[in-house]
């Protein structure tokens, strides 16, 4: 009888291994398994490099880490995010820059509202395919985007609010019973973009912040440990940009004022031009012509590859100007006798060639293949990649194509 129970104790688990086996296998084609994003702002790829940062080092070790992430133009923030969560650039999903002016809404500048989005982003994305999505201060996920919103949301924006806070929040949501529980979910996280402006890159001072970066990343990794999710969840921690060493203005607007035209200069590294009168154009271009390490262009003449082009939007002329120029002085009205004084020695926006532009990737667990190192990647290829975590389409609007070696076919686990 013992022999006969043992091998009936036996064939029995087997069967179970099998069916839960099959379980899985059909709850990860279903939903293709669990993302998480997390974006460090500012933090440049060769950042990682600089300090001990236990966390990211597991993550490479463990994970993937890409050469750099590629930014779109001009290389800022908010352009950045959006780019991202679309898979398209600023002249199809209509933010251009982090300051600027649209011809019916007027002027946008760091705004949260979707409407100015006009292309779909990733968690309207998901919650269309029927995957419930979680949004923790992502650009443009405080509302809701053509009447979708993330299932979860976090708002309104707190630049006060501490990452280890957002991880609590994060690993709340993984811990949900299954058919609440977000498939995707996406943080903003300070990074190290307000220290790097305000010392400039090389200050210790960004290597301490990205250390406690790195230690709320790590309360995060040791929460997906406890909770055992690895084998069905896929965390991406990315940056929108990279910083360079900046300070010296080129003060774009005074050409414009000695030649008498009236005019709005809203930028920085990139700046467009709205003209007051539109038979100003020559007179402005000829005038911005005369300043040393900068370009102009006219709204039809901006070149293709830059994808700056949107209707409504885009200035009458665009200027362009490197490290380490500035085109605006600050708009702190306290700055305006001295503006020189309040410029800050750490900046981006440039055009995304620039070795200080490129932004960090790393990936970690499912469809990830430990040790990976990826050539360069691209903002615009984010999405595409998510959604093929997901198993579901990407959005609408997405032009990006996966990234090779993140949740391929070879290293996907149960797909």
């Amino acid at each position: 009888m013992k022999p006969l129970a043992h091998r009936c104790a036996k064939r029995l688990i087997q069967v179970l291994l099998v069916l839960l086996g099959t379980l899985a296998i059909g709850i990860a084609k279903a939903g293709g398994g669990t993302v998480v994003l997390v974006s460090m702002d500012g933090v440049r790829h060769d950042f990682l490099d600089a300090a001990p940062l236990p966390a990211m080092q597991r993550m490479q070790r463990e994970g993937a880490r890409a050469e750099r992430l590629i930014p779109v133009y001009p290389s800022n923030t908010f352009p950045g995010h959006v780019s991202i969560a679309t898979g398209t650039w600023p002249d199809v999903h209509g933010v251009i820059d982090n300051h600027f002016e649209d011809a019916e809404r007027g002027v946008y500048r760091y705004e949260d509202d979707a409407e100015w989005i006009k292309a779909e982003p990733l968690w309207a994305a998901a919650e269309r395919q029927g995957l419930p999505a979680a949004a923790y201060f992502w650009i443009g996920s405080e509302t809701d985007w053509n009447g979708i919103s993330a299932r979860h949301r976090v708002s309104p924006f707190d630049p006060n609010r501490p990452e280890a806070k957002k991880v609590q929040q994060m690993l709340r949501w993984l811990r949900l019973p299954q058919a609440q529980r977000p498939r995707l979910i996406m943080s903003y996280w300070a990074g190290v973009d307000s220290v790097a402006h305000r010392t400039g890159p090389a200050d210790p001072a960004v290597a301490e912040q990205l250390r406690l970066q790195d230690a709320a990343l790590g309360q995060l990794l040791a929460g997906i440990d406890s909770l055992e999710l690895w084998p069905t969840l896929t965390l991406l921690v990315l940056s929108d940009h990279g910083m360079t060493d900046t300070g010296q203005l080129i003060d774009a607007a005074a050409p414009l004022a000695d030649a008498g035209v009236e005019a709005r200069v809203l930028g920085s590294a990139v700046a467009n031009v709205y003209l007051e009168d539109a038979q100003d154009l020559e007179t402005a271009a000829a005038a911005l012509a005369t300043l040393k390490n900068v370009s102009v262009h006219r709204r039809d003449e901006i070149p293709a590859a830059w994808r700056l082009r949107h209707e409504g939007r885009t200035g009458d002329l665009v200027v362009t100007t490197v490290p380490p120029y500035v085109l605006t002085p600050p708009s702190n009205p306290l700055c305006a006798l001295i503006p020189r004084r309040c410029l800050s020695p750490g900046g981006h926006g440039y055009p995304p060639d620039h070795p200080h532009m490129g932004g960090v990737l790393l990936a970690l667990g499912r469809g990830v293949e430990a040790g990976a190192r990826l050539p360069p990647a691209h903002q615009i290829d984010i999405a595409a990649t998510v959604a093929r975590l997901l198993n579901i389409d990407p959005p609408a609007h997405s032009e990006g194509t996966p990234i090779a070696g993140i949740g391929g076919s070879s290293h996907a686990g149960s797909d």
